[in-house]
């Protein structure tokens, strides 16, 4: 009798399935871990990157302090005097019509 075969036990099936399901946790687990890993490396370039920018911050403002432009201009040998008068410019961009009038007006307070 070739057509008659015997059934499974269903506790091999079982195990099949509880196999299956375990491989597919382990799987997932280390796709998570591996994930883990990835975003602690782009957290760490993020604030090496965060503290070079913090850096460049503050030399730019330790650059552009007063105190540090007086000096360079002393270095220099410039000399910078206040003005008598301080001027001020009005630009007027539209007319009374609606025209685009691109001048501009200096004057003295």
């Amino acid at each position: 009798m070739k057509g008659c075969r015997k059934p499974l036990p269903i506790g091999v099936l079982l195990l099949g399935f509880i196999w299956v399901f375990l491989c597919l946790y382990v799987l997932l687990f280390c796709k998570i871990i591996a994930i883990g890993y990835k975003m602690e490396e782009a957290k760490r370039k993020y604030e090496e990157i965060n503290m070079i920018n913090k850096n460049y911050k503050a030399e730019i403002l330790k650059l552009s302090s007063p105190e540090y432009l007086l000096r360079i201009v002393r270095n220099a040998g410039i000399e910078l005097t206040n003005p008598s008068e301080w001027c001020y410019v009005d630009i007027i961009n539209e007319d009374v019509k609606g025209n685009r009038n691109d001048t501009a007006e200096a004057g003295i307070q």
